[in-house]
């Protein structure tokens, strides 16, 4: 394997957006182990620049640069050996800390698409949890469809558009999981929605959790950096809107991490 293979693989996750932030830093580290030659330093810096420029929102996948960019092939091979073995085991972990919450609920309201919040929500059915989902799509560009099409594979959970937040929030035993791109002290990044449905939530008394593990932890600096980076949607002159916001931790009332 050349350099330039390592690139390649800095250049697809930082071009994908089919994909999740979890799922996305997963692929390039198993990608990278699998190179059998070192990468020279200049590739490794390379690299790390093409995906914080290509993902500015993802709190893991600019760790991940921050360790390539210190360009010592040795020591980032030992960074991406050990940040996979936890990534394996990830979902399970964080599953198992949200279960005691999820468990004797009727009904989880979510937002968008979020890796870690899917990974909770199946493991509760394999459990035996027999509530239903319901994805707020998160904007035009959350891919709410995409995470209920998942889901529905394992259980019940359906999409509904986000105007119809209050409606889905209503009745007992409901708990509102979302899940984060990037969380500091005093904020996250989510989808855009987000805000609003946890406030929502909030003025209703719900339950409102936060699945994100603390591969996603930044400091409010770095997450001004993020907020100041967040890509928009352009659908013709003079029609944009933001596809993640910046959420005030505050609405959160429990976090669910590893």
């Amino acid at each position: 394997m050349s350099a330039n293979d390592a690139l390649a693989l800095f250049q697809i996750a930082a071009a994908d957006r089919d994909h999740g932030a979890s799922e996305i830093e997963k692929r390039l580290v198993a990608g990278l182990l699998a190179l059998d030659a070192p990468t020279r330093p200049g590739s490794l810096r390379a690299g790390a620049d093409f995906l914080v420029a290509g993902q500015p929102a993802m709190a893991n996948l600019r760790s991940l640069a921050a360790a390539a960019a210190r360009g010592d092939a040795e020591a980032f091979a030992g960074w991406l050996g050990q940040r996979s073995r936890l990534l394996e085991e990830l979902p399970e972990r964080l599953a198992a800390a949200a279960w005691p919450l999820i468990t004797g609920r009727q009904k989880i309201v979510t937002i968008s698409r979020s890796t870690a919040v899917a990974a909770v929500v199946e493991a509760a059915w394999s459990r035996g949890w027999h509530g239903a989902v319901i994805v707020l799509d998160g904007t035009a560009t959350g891919r709410g469809p995409e995470q209920a099409r998942r889901l529905s594979l394992s259980g019940t959970a359906q999409s509904r558009p986000d105007a119809l937040a209050p409606r889905v929030l209503a009745g007992s035993g409901t708990v509102v999981l979302v899940g984060a791109d990037a969380v500091a002290q005093e904020r996250f990044v989510n989808s855009a929605g987000t805000t609003m449905l946890l406030e929502l939530a909030g003025a209703r008394d719900v339950e409102r959790m936060l699945v994100a593990d603390s591969g996603k932890d930044v400091s409010e600096r770095v997450l001004d950096e993020i907020v100041a980076a967040l890509p928009h949607h352009h659908e013709g002159p003079d029609r944009e809107w933001a596809i993640f916001e910046a959420v005030p931790l505050a609405l959160v009332t429990t976090r669910v991490t590893e």
